[in-house]
């Protein structure tokens, strides 16, 4: 995080929203014309830019341009979704993939973007209105190996949210969950270019519940977490092994980014048919 957001996350803390956006439209639309911060009718920040409207529970500055590239580079790193494509984003969190993959597959193309955690789905829904994306279908739900629901942790923080053990916990949320393979026969998905996911631990599930889709499916791309185990963290996120034998049960070719500096890209899995 860089000394300008946590400066500015410290002035919102301390109820000073209004200098915080004016301050950091200015300092960014210096180098990127047309940015500029406020906060919304419900207290989330939005970033807005000519190229979209990024809706975030917490101060979200990056520039369109720049978290294009690393979407590009970090989820197409294999396959590259194009116009008329059908993309599946399973942990869109706030929406800067779902906005890139809707820019790439284009009017034609269909982009489902789904997100469990109702306060970061609710900041989703925003970004696709704001941003005018009108080829991308928003679901609030988690997937998984069957139908049901799941306790979910309740932060503010999308990038951690997570399934949980410990039904009823007060600093949970429960949340509906169903399988992709119900999904895709719902919507009447019958050849998905790619399929992202990033949801923190719970991915072993989603992949055995997808093996009907699985299929009709060109790519994908899982994102493990192999790497916050080994750094201390719940044993439950070492899921890399288990989502590689799934994805190659279900005739993906699978490989791995071996040689990237970041432990975390190094632990994701690119499948492909």
């Amino acid at each position: 995080m860089s000394a300008i957001v946590r400066l500015a996350s410290l002035f919102d803390r301390l109820g000073a929203r209004a200098l915080v956006a004016r301050a950091a439209s200015w300092h960014y639309a210096r180098r990127n014309p047309g940015q500029r911060f406020f906060v919304d009718d419900a207290g989330h920040w939005v970033n807005q830019q000519r190229e979209a409207a990024i809706v975030s529970p917490v101060l979200h500055t990056a520039a369109y341009p720049a978290f294009r590239d690393w979407v590009i580079d970090h989820w197409c790193h294999k396959a590259m979704p194009g116009p008329g494509d059908t993309v599946i984003d399973v942990g869109a969190g706030v929406g800067e993939e779902a906005v890139v993959f809707s820019h790439l597959v284009g009017p034609t193309g269909r982009v489902i973007a789904i997100e469990a955690h109702p306060g970061t789905f609710r900041c989703l829904e925003e970004t696709v209105r704001r941003s005018g994306l009108t080829n991308v279908t928003a679901l609030g739900l988690a997937v998984g190996a069957s139908e049901g629901t799941v306790q979910m942790s309740g932060s503010d923080n999308f990038l951690t949210n997570s399934v949980v053990t410990g039904q009823g916990r007060a600093d949970t949320v429960e949340v509906a969950m169903t399988t992709l393979d119900t999904l895709a026969e719902e919507l009447g998905l019958r050849d998905v270019a790619l399929i992202k996911m990033n949801i923190e631990g719970a991915e072993t599930g989603a992949i055995a519940g997808m093996g009907a889709l699985a299929k009709h499916t060109r790519n994908v791309i899982i994102s493990c977490h192999d790497f916050l185990s080994d750094r201390g963290d719940d044993e439950a996120l070492r899921t890399r092994e288990p989502c590689r034998v799934l994805l190659e049960s279900q005739e993906f070719t699978v490989s791995q980014r071996l040689g990237h500096a970041e432990d975390w890209v190094r632990d994701n899995l690119y499948g492909a048919r």
